[in-house]
């Protein structure tokens, strides 16, 4: 099995304070899960049917594009948590999000690992590099010293983590896009009993080099010169998006990314 990077603390930063859920009517509220890295999230039930109720840091535009992505791979086949909408028909109240629970646990045996790469590759195939692009959104290649995609802020690094970033990103352009999930860690896949892979939290969905999502599976899907550049990818793209609001997490990319580049000049 594939050695995969610790992913950034779960629940960092977040707060629990109850959400109004009455756009939803007889919604009922239970206790908040703690696996949300940036977005809180609580378990709910709506009509005797178990949800899961997500506040959103996203902009209204960001937010639809995600919704709408949502209904696109359900409608493709894709098992991922649907919207219940509020009484009135809408989507989302200020920010707050109504799903449908998607049942299952977290994978472990490489088998599960290798299927969770499949449906992966089958977003991307789905998508393509046509997809609009998320709003307030930019893939790696289009980010310059000052460009904001996702939560990452280019102008907010110290110069020569910034250039080290970009420099990684400048190599990306002959990388294949496509909307990516953006955050394939474990704690949002669900295995259900029949071994099918669910797919939770499209919070950082983009359009963007495909590869960000299959650096950091428990097993190795991409040939090996590929996995390396990919890693590379991988944490210079967490370096730019935790580095202002997960500095600590960042910083231990940042590390591992320049002693990724060491290798690879070792390599040559």
């Amino acid at each position: 099995m594939a050695a995969a990077k610790t992913r950034r603390a779960v629940g960092v930063g977040l707060v629990s304070v109850e959400p109004d859920v009455t756009a939803w009517g007889a919604l009922r509220l239970g206790e908040p899960i703690d696996e949300g890295n940036r977005n809180p999230v609580w378990r709910a039930t709506l009509d005797g049917e178990p949800v899961a109720v997500r506040r959103s840091r996203r902009s209204e535009a960001s937010l639809d594009w995600e919704l709408d992505l949502i209904e696109v791979l359900h409608d493709a086949g894709f098992r991922v948590p649907t919207i219940r909408p509020t009484l009135d028909g809408r989507r989302h109240d200020e920010g707050l999000v109504v799903q449908r629970w998607l049942a299952g646990r977290p994978p472990s045996a490489d088998d599960e690992w290798r299927r969770v790469a499949d449906a992966l590759v089958g977003i991307h195939r789905l998508t393509g590099s046509t997809h609009r692009q998320r709003p307030g959104c930019r893939a790696v290649t289009a980010l310059g010293p000052t460009g904001r995609s996702v939560d990452a802020d280019l102008s907010a690094l110290p110069s020569e983590v910034r250039d080290e970033v970009l420099a990684v990103f400048a190599t990306m352009t002959d990388a294949p896009t496509a909307v990516i999930h953006g955050d394939p860690d474990a704690s949002n896949i669900r295995i259900d009993d029949d071994g099918s892979v669910g797919l939770l939290d499209f919070d950082e969905s983009r359009v963007d080099v495909c590869w960000h999502d299959l650096s950091n599976l428990r097993v190795q899907v991409l040939d090996e010169a590929t996995h390396r550049r990919a890693e590379l990818l991988s944490d210079a793209w967490e370096v730019a998006n935790g580095w202002v609001v997960e500095n600590a997490y960042a910083r231990r990319r940042l590390a591992s990314l320049r002693a990724g580049l060491g290798d690879d000049d070792r390599r040559r």
